[in-house]
């Protein structure tokens, strides 16, 4: 109920309680023309503040519908996010062992056949990008509709953000240091075999060939890998590798499992 059905309620109800005021002066009834004045009025306000009460219960209740699509969207977002996450983890997962395993070898702490040793090389840097949705959190924010939530849920949620503008921020100063600026760290890589192509599946082009400078036989292949440099260098990924691993499983994915779990609650409470 908006405030012009208040208006009309109000108008309709004095111009009511006025023909009966108006009947009782013409029959000279002038005590009960006062008490019906002063009961007039206490109706009045009455019907206004109940009228005013079920306006605000109605607008409440927009409110609370708002909140809920809201709340409902943003779990939507957060679950496909989950799931994203945990897809990366376990290729992360896999490309780290690998990854650990060429470094073991590298230090002379196993053995590997050669072809086991050049699948781990060609497996050991994970190809994917991670990326995240975000578009229902942006557009509550820009909106204003983000101040719905509760302030435990508010909280959550921008912590979350922040910790995916950390670990974006880490991850892209990270590949300027080891992935672009080092020519020769690219060409130990490129020797190695660690470049991943793109798969099949999604490519529109052929594999790049390796360039005849860098074609190593198993002799060359395996004195390169035992060189402490190579050690060093391969060290270097590997430890950025790692704690992306970690960062992501136990501080984003975290994160993601908490906010989705705070909004069934919530939900629950409604």
């Amino acid at each position: 109920m908006g405030k012009g059905c208040i208006r009309k309620l109000t108008n309709a109800m004095i111009k009511f309680f006025r023909n009966i005021r108006r009947s009782l002066l013409n029959e000279g009834k002038t005590g009960k023309y006062l008490k019906y004045a002063v009961g007039e009025i206490v109706l009045v306000v009455i019907g206004i503040l109940i009228a005013l009460q079920i306006n605000n219960w109605n607008e409440n209740r927009k409110l609370e519908n708002s909140k809920e699509k809201l709340m409902l969207a943003l779990k939507k977002e957060l679950l496909i996010n989950q799931e994203t996450l945990e897809h990366y983890t376990l290729g992360l997962y896999d490309s780290n062992s690998k990854f650990n395993e060429v470094l073991n070898f590298s230090a002379g702490q196993i053995t590997l056949p050669i072809d086991s040793l050049k699948q781990y090389l060609s497996e050991a840097m994970y190809p994917t990008t991670l990326s995240f949705l975000s578009t229902v959190q942006e557009e509550a924010v820009s909106t204003g509709k983000f101040e719905l939530l509760s302030d435990a849920l508010k909280q959550q949620l921008s912590l979350l953000k922040d910790y995916t503008k950390s670990r974006s921020s880490i991850y892209e100063q990270r590949s300027k240091n080891y992935y672009n600026s080092d020519l020769k760290l690219e060409k130990l890589k490129i020797k190695l075999g660690m470049n991943p192509n793109v798969p099949e599946s999604i490519s529109s082009h052929p594999p790049i060939p390796i360039h005849p400078e860098f074609l190593l036989d198993e002799s060359e292949l395996l004195e390169v890998i035992k060189d402490p440099e190579t050690y060093i260098a391969l060290g270097n990924i590997y430890k950025n590798s790692r704690d992306d691993e970690i960062w992501i499983k136990f501080g984003l994915l975290k994160l993601t499992k908490q906010s989705i779990a705070l909004i069934d609650k919530e939900l629950s409470e409604l």
